[in-house]
């Protein structure tokens, strides 16, 4: 039994390599039209399941309220660039921004 599911899971990871091969430039497109702003990618990156909007809020200031990072969730929702967690209205990011060219070491720095 933990052969078969051991070959599951390593099934899995070729898939998900050739998934994101594939469909690249459409989530590339996708994360750039969608965080189009440095605000709103520091807002993704804050996206990690854990914290509540006015967490987020409050850690990105610039009169950011926390209505308005619920709006944004539920929009990225809506376009699949957020997953949900086990904590109900604190939503996960999807895609590593890095991963995607949206932001570089220097930008992370």
């Amino acid at each position: 039994m933990i052969v078969a599911t051991d070959k599951l899971i390593e099934l899995f990871k070729e898939f998900l390599i050739i998934y994101k091969l594939i469909n690249r430039k459409i989530i590339t497109d996708l994360l750039e039209n969608e965080l189009n702003t440095p605000r709103l990618i520091k807002m993704y990156e804050l996206t990690d399941g854990s914290r509540s909007t006015r967490d987020v809020a409050n850690i990105i200031g610039e009169k950011c309220s926390h209505n308005t990072v619920a709006i944004t969730w539920k929009r990225w929702a809506l376009v699949g660039i957020v997953i949900p967690t086990a904590i109900k209205g604190r939503p996960k990011a999807a895609f590593n921004l890095f991963e995607y060219g949206i932001i570089t070491v220097e930008d992370d720095e």
